[in-house]
């Protein structure tokens, strides 16, 4: 028996070997260059703009799936290197959405 805390309340239960097996891998790395539907959709609008730089926190693209529209937002500023889709482009999932940088920051005097 395994114990599992979610919310801080103790649950007992028993991992299957497939759990068990997907815990023991590692997690991929991230790409911090480029953005990827992380599921099929169609794209419903592109706030960003190729050259211009988005402020972490802002919206760069949506995808509506399932009925519902997720917006992609980042943590950090980026400037949009290319962008690789439009509004109304159905999309699948791993598909190359957007590249990006990260733009050099100015020092303060």
């Amino acid at each position: 028996m395994d114990e599992l805390i979610i919310d801080g309340a103790k649950y007992e239960t028993n991992f299957t070997r497939k759990y068990e097996l997907l815990k023991s891998l590692k997690p991929p790395k991230l790409n911090k260059s480029e953005i990827r539907a992380f599921i099929p959709g169609q794209i419903t609008d592109i706030p960003a703009v190729k050259g211009k730089v988005i402020n972490a926190g802002k919206n760069i693209i949506s995808l509506e799936a399932m009925k519902m529209i997720n917006e992609i937002v980042l943590d950090y500023d980026i400037q949009i290197s290319e962008i690789y889709v439009k509004a109304g482009d159905i999309v699948e999932k791993n598909q190359i959405l957007i590249k990006y940088s990260i733009p050099k920051t100015k020092k303060k005097k």
